[in-house]
């Protein structure tokens, strides 16, 4: 799996933003299913899961530099777990449902 963090000098802009913004900081991340992921979480919640994916503080240390009390950069991390949990079960039924549906292809001697 290649590298999950944007390139090396990219920072993310302050908390203080429109969520709309956040969309271009999620699309710097390599790996395609830390998007969706992130877009689970309310503003402040993205924010500051950025601030620790750039930083390398504790996730309290982060929500303290956010502006946010302590205790949630824990509810944070508890809850960017559950909803990369829900999305990697959720796109694992969604391939198995994929698989056991896919149309017949006619072959060549059947259209004959």
């Amino acid at each position: 799996m290649p590298n999950a963090l944007p390139p090396q000098g990219s920072h993310p802009r302050r908390t203080a933003r429109p969520y709309d913004d956040l969309e271009a900081e999620f699309a710097k991340f390599t790996d395609p299913r830390i998007a969706p992921v992130l877009r689970g979480l309310q503003e402040s919640e993205a924010a500051l899961a950025l601030l620790w994916a750039y930083g390398k503080g504790s996730w309290e240390e982060s929500a303290a530099a956010a502006g946010l009390e302590p205790a949630v950069g824990e509810q944070v991390r508890r809850k960017l777990k559950r909803l990369g949990a829900r999305y990697t079960q959720r796109s694992s039924a969604a391939r198995a449902f994929t698989a056991g549906h896919r149309p017949v292809r006619a072959t060549p001697r059947e259209l004959v």
